[in-house]
């Protein structure tokens, strides 16, 4: 399905506006979903059509002003093209994921040859085609080690309009301490709760606080929550381990989700849309852990499908999401798509653990 999905893209007369307009709508109408959190559902239906009508312009623009429909221009752009076409810096439209749930490693050497080997089949040159297609199947990544740890990621199936409950949020604390304690009865090394797992400002509970260094005299605990300092709200990665705590902030936030990227409307369009809530601030850099000798980068939800994050020395990879605000819909399949295909690239563990999916790490 992929080769002639691509073949027929590369070969066959087609309007590129209609093209970009059902993928974009295709591949991100769960965008939408978290509007039903703001109480503003009414927009489901309007930001579904602006995507489409946003992507559907950027391949016609592309081909109206400077491809016109080049077979061989076109080819390039599905490998490299939305590397730097990003909207609003989202750039989770990226074909090389195509590749990751296949036999094919997800990398762009992969894509080139898969291409020609298209093109080649067009020219009717068959033996070449197959030629190209047996090498892009031979190419597989370096294998990494794992680390010597027993890591235990908790999955958590908490709904978004429960997430923040004034009322709710005890039974999520109580289900967190259940999930750090039979984790310590399994006698794991490392226990890793998802994103915002603790839904307050966690270092405003010193309670809180306390139970968690105790317990992490007996494991290492890694958890979200949010993160108070300096007049200044951070979505964060809490770190307790032999009864000290570390406290990494995120580093790039989700626009419109975490932060506003009109720098000049963002009051104006937190009052109008968001009940005035303010963006979250970040840490200057990627954060960098140890666990017993093993370095890991930190990243929360969006930072995960970063490539920036992928070119720092660590081999390994902490994760945490909270999809909850998108299900049900193909987002985390996408989000998972996407970490495979750099985790594969730049030779990386990811370890995940997610609220509203299933948990997973991603060993090539």
């Amino acid at each position: 399905m992929l080769f002639v999905g691509i073949y027929f893209f590369l070969y066959k007369k087609h309007s590129f506006f209609q093209t970009g307009f059902f993928l974009g709508i295709f591949w991100f109408w769960w965008i939408s979903l978290s509007f039903r959190y703001y109480n503003l559902s009414f927009l489901i239906p309007i930001i579904i059509l602006l995507i489409g009508i946003g992507y559907g312009i950027i391949f016609w623009a592309i081909n109206k002003l400077f491809f016109k429909f080049s077979t061989y221009l076109w080819a390039l752009f599905i490998v490299f093209g939305f590397d730097y076409i990003k909207p609003f810096t989202f750039d989770w439209l990226k074909f090389e994921v195509l590749f990751a749930s296949t036999f094919l490693t997800p990398i762009k050497i992969v894509m080139i040859l898969f291409i020609l080997s298209i093109i080649f089949f067009h020219k009717k040159n068959y033996i070449l085609a197959l030629i190209f297609l047996i090498f892009a199947t031979f190419i597989k990544p370096q294998e990494i080690k794992m680390p010597n740890l027993k890591i235990n990621l908790v999955s958590t199936y908490v709904p978004q309009d429960k997430k923040w409950d004034k009322n709710y949020i005890p039974i999520e604390i109580q289900n967190n301490f259940k999930y750090i304690k039979e984790s310590i009865k399994k006698h794991y090394d490392v226990v890793v709760l998802p994103e915002s797992a603790f839904p307050l400002f966690l270092n405003l509970h010193p309670d809180l606080m306390q139970k968690l260094k105790q317990l992490s005299s007996k494991i290492t605990i890694i958890t979200g929550a949010l993160h108070y300092k300096n007049k200044k709200l951070y979505n964060s990665t809490y770190i307790f381990e032999n009864q000290k705590v570390t406290i990494l902030d995120k580093h790039i936030l989700v626009p419109f989700g975490e932060y506003i990227p009109f720098p000049i409307f963002q009051k104006e369009i937190n009052k109008i849309f968001f009940n005035g809530a303010s963006d979250y601030d970040v840490s200057k850099n990627f954060g960098i852990f140890s666990i017993k000798n093993y370095k890991f980068i930190n990243a929360i939800c969006y930072e995960a499908t970063i490539k920036d994050l992928y070119k720092l020395p660590p081999p390994y990879i902490i994760a945490m999401s909270n999809m909850a605000w998108f299900m049900p819909s193909i987002a985390p399949i996408i989000q998972k798509l996407l970490i495979k295909s750099y985790a594969s690239k730049y030779k990386k563990i990811v370890f995940h653990s997610l609220n509203g999916y299933k948990s997973y790490v991603i060993k090539e």
